[in-house]
């Protein structure tokens, strides 16, 4: 079961004696262990009943991060054993991939006969599926709750989804609602934009925006651009926007900006070289020109939206703007916009012009 199924069903299930957390997102992890603990804490468990183990792997000896020994049967006598305190214990192995590639025949039998009170869990990195383990976890005896990385654009069997569609946006979209907001997908999709795919730097910021709506319900688009500012990648949008709509002025501006303010490179470092940012401009320049002539081409024909979209690699939310874009240039100026774009690429690369000059010529020409 995936961790945004679980997260919905999981109020509404039995408690099960045995939970299995896989998968390398930490913070999906951590989102899960807190919901099992709120429950236990609820339905009558205490502090004292709640027993975790960190486990870490030194060779010969399996220890707990205290640096005590540790065996699998200390786990298995601990959910085993009647509580003290409370109405039940929890069990918590965290980082147990050591425990569960020696012992899964020793799981096995205590799936077969858990503990009829306490709960155990086990958070793995991985496990594989095909076991004898995974498929054991029928969500009656146990469940195996899956915490991989989600994806920040549609999913490749999605393709039909808008852009802002995607798993972690839904996430974001669920996760306010922790924060007593709430957002849309497309608010969703613009803070993922700023903040990245980093789960943790996500929540922080959603922290922060919940604060400054203050008793205001809905988080915004515009909360999160007057908060957060422009990304690197929408600033770059909206250089490319205003060269499409030949708005000199504007896109002189915009290229100003991102010379004053550095760019984000594939490492999320970002740069101030200028002939490194000058190199990325006109490096996307090329790439919409380019997508904007084959629109051309297309409406010169008499071809459609669907034809567009079918052809050129644009998000069917943003294809009335690209259409009106497009509309803009003419097939036989195209030519000349070619040759003055080959033109910056070379004096980016072999001149010792300063590259915002460059690009300000570039950008004058391409609007003209």
């Amino acid at each position: 079961m995936k961790f945004t199924e679980f997260i919905h069903k999981y109020k509404k299930m039995r408690e099960l004696p045995l939970y299995l957390i896989s998968g390398n997102e930490h913070f999906l992890k951590k989102q899960i262990l807190t919901e099992i603990k709120k429950r236990f804490i609820s339905e009558g468990g205490t502090k004292q009943g709640l027993v975790e183990f960190n486990i870490k792997d030194t060779g010969s000896n399996i220890e707990n991060t205290k640096g005590s020994a540790l065996s699998f049967n200390d786990i298995l006598d601990e959910v085993r054993t009647i509580s003290m305190f409370g109405k039940y214990k929890l069990v918590i192995a965290e980082n147990d991939d050591v425990f569960l590639n020696r012992h899964q025949d020793k799981l096995l039998k205590y799936i077969k006969s858990p503990s009829k009170v306490n709960c155990l869990v086990l958070d793995v990195p991985s496990i594989d599926k095909r076991t004898k383990l995974a498929k054991a976890l029928d969500n009656k005896h146990g469940i195996l709750i899956e915490c991989h990385k989600l994806y920040d654009r549609p999913a490749p069997w999605e393709q039909d989804k808008p852009e802002y569609d995607s798993e972690l946006a839904r996430w974001a979209v669920m996760h306010a609602k922790s924060y007593k907001k709430i957002m849309n997908l497309k608010t969703a999709f613009c803070l993922l934009e700023k903040t990245g795919n980093n789960l943790a730097i996500m929540d922080k910021q959603i922290d922060v925006l919940s604060i400054y709506v203050g008793d205001r319900k809905e988080i915004t688009i515009e909360d999160i651009q007057k908060l957060l500012g422009l990304s690197h990648r929408e600033k770059l949008f909206n250089l490319l926007d205003t060269i499409s709509m030949k708005d000199t002025v504007l896109a002189i501006k915009a290229a100003k900006k991102m010379f004053d303010l550095g760019m984000e490179n594939e490492r999320k470092n970002v740069t101030y070289d200028e002939k490194s940012i000058a190199i990325v401009i006109v490096s996307s320049i090329h790439k919409r020109m380019k997508d904007l002539w084959k629109a051309v081409s297309i409406l010169d024909k008499g071809g459609s939206k669907e034809d567009i979209l079918g052809k050129i690699s644009v998000r069917r939310p943003f294809i009335d703007k690209f259409i009106k874009q497009a509309r803009n240039f003419t097939g036989e100026e195209m030519p000349a916009k070619w040759e003055y774009m080959l033109e910056a690429d070379l004096l980016c690369k072999t001149s010792r012009l300063q590259s915002p000059l460059i690009i300000e010529q570039l950008i004058t020409k391409l609007c003209a």
